[in-house]
């Protein structure tokens, strides 16, 4: 069975249980933090029926680097800006999965796989996650998840991902390169050091 034709049952189950009987579907959170019983709308709350899709966003928050979005087929695309991006941000890191039902005001979400509630989310339920690299493996093999490998990109698509990071460095850290890098700063710092070695001198350029 194709990851295609999984998530396609996927979601004719959400819709209808056992015998097309009407069925209320379970909504995912994913998140590190613990003890949660209502969702917050700040000012939305953010759900997905995509269980692969939610694991990705089981990440530090300080961080909070997801490039993944769901397909039309309701399969996940992950893609990697830089090498072993993946098992960097996941091999190894607990957290959970907060199930909620349907309340009738949940609407569409600016992403695809996305839904918002402006209102707050009771939590009917939860998982932990004890290691989200591991269960992204298993939808991956199961084919609910494609990672697009850094390793896999072209030259220019490497340059396109360079060139982005560039953009994104001076925009979003306005210039400002001080020893006291908060944890998004060393995140890209790390991860990205030629854009960012190319954003400093840039900067100082000018």
């Amino acid at each position: 069975m194709s990851g295609g034709q999984n998530i396609n049952i996927y979601y004719n189950q959400a819709l209808f249980g056992g015998n097309n009987k009407p069925y209320t579907p379970f909504y995912y959170h994913g998140t590190t933090t613990p003890g949660i019983t209502e969702l917050r709308a700040n000012p939305v709350a953010y759900l997905t029926p995509n269980r692969a899709y939610a694991l990705f966003y089981i990440i530090d928050k300080e961080i909070n680097w997801v490039t993944c979005g769901v397909k039309e087929d309701g399969i996940v695309h992950y893609d990697e800006r830089f090498k072993n991006q993946t098992q960097k941000l996941y091999a190894g890191k607990s957290g959970y999965l907060y199930k909620c039902e349907t309340h009738g005001l949940f609407s569409p979400g600016k992403t695809r796989g996305i839904v918002v509630s402006e209102s707050p989310v009771k939590v009917a339920g939860f998982e932990f996650i004890p290691d989200v690299y591991s269960q992204i493996q298993s939808y991956e093999k199961a084919g609910d998840i494609v990672i697009n490998r850094y390793e896999s990109l072209t030259g220019a698509e490497k340059k396109e991902v360079f060139d982005m990071m560039v953009h994104y460095i001076l925009k979003n850290f306005g210039g400002e390169f001080s020893s006291a890098l908060n944890a998004k700063e060393v995140f890209i710092k790390t991860n990205f050091p030629d854009a960012w070695d190319y954003a400093k001198a840039y900067t100082i350029e000018k």
